[in-house]
Parts: C-alpha cells; sequence; structure tokens
C-alpha cells in the first residue's frame, strides 16, 4: 500500500552540527526540502512511521510547521494533492488535529486517517488547569476534521470519550508504541554510576520542558518538597530533551517516575518507563491507570492533592521496590503498535 503521512513539527533555523544526536533532517511539507528538527519534537511520529515501513508500507512523508500561516497551509494542502496524484497515494494519513488535518481533509483526493495525538483533541490548559482560548479553537477543528476523515485513530479511550458518537464509531484506539530494543531493565546502581548521579540520594524523575504548563510543574515541585521533609536524600531530575539514546540511562538509574499532567493523550515516557521496571506515580490521566494499575510498585491517583499523592512517592522509595513492568511491555511494542496502524489501514482502503 501506498500512504502518504503528514508529520507536524517546528523546523529549526539554526542548529549545532556538533550534536547530531538532538536533531533529525526531514521533508517539509511545503517543498519537499530537508528541514532540521529537534528529535526530542518529533521522535514519536517519525518513530512510528519508521515501524510502518518496516511493516513493508510504501510511505511518502512531509512535515507541517508554519501552520498558524494561512498562506503556508494553502501551499501545503496543494502540495497534498499533487502528491496524491503523482505518487498515486492510496490513503492518507495525518499525525495531528487541528488546521494540519483540516487542510488535509479540504484537499486531499484520497481517503484521510487523523491521529489524535494530545492537547489536539484535549486542548490547551494553562497553569491552572483550564482550557484556553486557543486549546478550545483546537478542539473546535479537530472535531470538524473528525467528522469528514474516513477512520480516526485516538492515543487513549478518554481520548475517542471525547469524540462524538457517531465518530467513536470510527475510532480505533492505538497508543504510540515504544521500541524496546532501546528500553529494558538495567542494574539500578550500574546506571546511577553511568550518569555520574550520587548512589546514595534517591532520584525522583519528571519529565518537564520550559512553558510546558499542561505537565503541572507546581504540582511536581510542591510534591518533591513534601518527600524531602520524610526523605531528606531525595532529589528530582528534571528531564529536559534528553538525547533519546541516554534515556534508557535516566529511566533505570531513577528510583521512582511522577506524572502530575493536567491532561495527556498517552504519556511516551510513561510506557518507557515500564519497559525499563522503573516504578511510576501518576495522576489519572490519557491511559495511565490502564497501563500501571496492575503493576507491581506503581500508583495512579484520582485526585491532584500533592499531599496524597506524595504518600505514594515515599513508599515506593523506602520500599527500593522496582515494578514489574517489562512483563507487560509487548503490549506496547512499536511493532504491535505498527500492526494496529496497518489494520486500519486496510480497512480503509477495503471501503
Amino acid at each position: 500500500m501506498k500512504v502518504l503521512m503528514i508529520h507536524v513539527g517546528n523546523e529549526l533555523a539554526t542548529y549545532d552540527a556538533a550534536k547530531p544526536e538532538f536533531y533529525l533532517h526531514r521533508k517539509s511539507m511545503l517543498d519537499g526540502r530537508l528541514k532540521t528538527f529537534l528529535k526530542h519534537d518529533i521522535i514519536n511520529a517519525d518513530s512510528q512511521m519508521q515501524s510502518l515501513m518496516a511493516k513493508g508500507v510504501d510511505i511518502e512523508y512531509g512535515h507541517f510547521s508554519d501552520r498558524r500561516s494561512f498562506r503556508s497551509l494553502i501551499k501545503a494542502g496543494r502540495r497534498i494533492r499533487r502528491i496524491c496524484k503523482e505518487e498515486r497515494i492510496e490513503l492518507v494519513h495525518v499525525l495531528w488535529g487541528t488546521t494540519a488535518a483540516l487542510i488535509t481533509i479540504f484537499f486531499s483526493p484520497r481517503p484521510v486517517v487523523i491521529s489524535f495525538c494530545g492537547s489536539d483533541l484535549l486542548g490547551t490548559k494553562n497553569e491552572f488547569g483550564h482550557l484556553t482560548k486557543g486549546g478550545k479553537i483546537n478542539r473546535m477543528f479537530s472535531k470538524i476534521a473528525a467528522r469528514f476523515a474516513t477512520q480516526i485513530i485516538t492515543k487513549s479511550e478518554h481520548m475517542r470519550s471525547l469524540l462524538p458518537q457517531k465518530i467513536q464509531a470510527k475510532t480505533t484506539v492505538i497508543p504510540n508504541g515504544v521500541d524496546l530494543s532501546g528500553f529494558y531493565p538495567m542494574p539500578l546502581a550500574e546506571s546511577k554510576e553511568k550518569l555520574g548521579w550520587d548512589t546514595t540520594k534517591k532520584h525522583i524523575l519528571f519529565f518537564y520542558t520550559e512553558g510546558q504548563v499542561v505537565k503541572n510543574p507546581k504540582m511536581a515541585l510542591k510534591v518533591m518538597e513534601l518527600v524531602n521533609q520524610e526523605i531528606p536524600q531525595a532529589e528530582m531530575v528534571i528531564a529536559t530533551k534528553i538525547p533519546h539514546e541516554q534515556l534508557l540511562h535516566y529511566y533505570n538509574a531513577s528510583d521512582v517516575m511522577i506524572l502530575t499532567s493536567f491532561h495527556e493523550g498517552s504519556n511516551n515516557s510513561l510506557k518507557e518507563a515500564i519497559a525499563c521496571n522503573l516504578p511510576v506515580v501518576s495522576v489519572n490521566v490519557g491511559d495511565a491507570k490502564e497501563r500501571l494499575g496492575h503493576l507491581v510498585a506503581c500508583y495512579v491517583m484520582d485526585t491532584f492533592d500533592p499531599l496524597l499523592f506524595k504518600e505514594k512517592v515515599v513508599r515506593v522509595l523506602n520500599s527500593g521496590a522496582r515494578s514489574n513492568g517489562v512483563n507487560s511491555s509487548t503490549e506496547v511494542s512499536i511493532e504491535y503498535m505498527a500492526e494496529k496502524v496497518i489494520a486500519v489501514y486496510k480497512k480503509v482502503l477495503a471501503k
């Protein structure tokens, strides 16, 4: 089958050529030329593309960058139409909602599959957990596009439930997969030494990049403050744009990971942590309960109360236990998820 896959991502005007591990060079949707992107920003969609290609899917692709420019959107839309005809595309798969999905629906002469990934359908929230004006607009655009798509993919059952009933009928839940060749358990002390961490301390892993208010950093910092009252030797590791190849050691060197987000689609760090047997304490967002509910030393909280959250973190740190997540990690392997996406493609083409 021949698929046009449309990604989103902000191209970089400049980059540090001495640190190639931080970047990927991928084609722009506007002109087909190679542009530079932060690997951290596009790795999940890129990995899904690579996994489908490994299964024999013939893929053309391009990245939307300037999605707020009407002129750029129209230019990209025309190129979508041209590629579909020239490359004999059978279906189009756009990996984001909002304007990217709308323009794809409008211009594509082929059936369209939309993958909603998180904030495109859930909406962007401010530091107080309330939907922003832009978040409401994005949700509206996404739901309009969903009406006209042939099939929909969401990252969690919660995201699927936000769609109207008729649209849910053509929606499949498929989270991003994890490359298990790069995420697996290693000895805790060995990993701490690999990163140069103090082996006498307890390390709490928290993924946050400046500006990501949806990650609810205020709650994470408050939890850390409360933990330190009972375990002074605990310290937080704020992971920001870590080279993907180093993440294996971060998961294995940490004693627990916390997830305090206001919302998530299907958090990739959580699934990678599971594959490394890292205990996780999370609020009930995305598919956290589905992924963690049956695992040892993992907890899902139906509250944003830092005091109650702290109690679970302290329990994990005092026990020194690791989870048994690796036993169920095949359920989120990238190969397994690729098969599920291909099944959606076949369903579309069968019609």
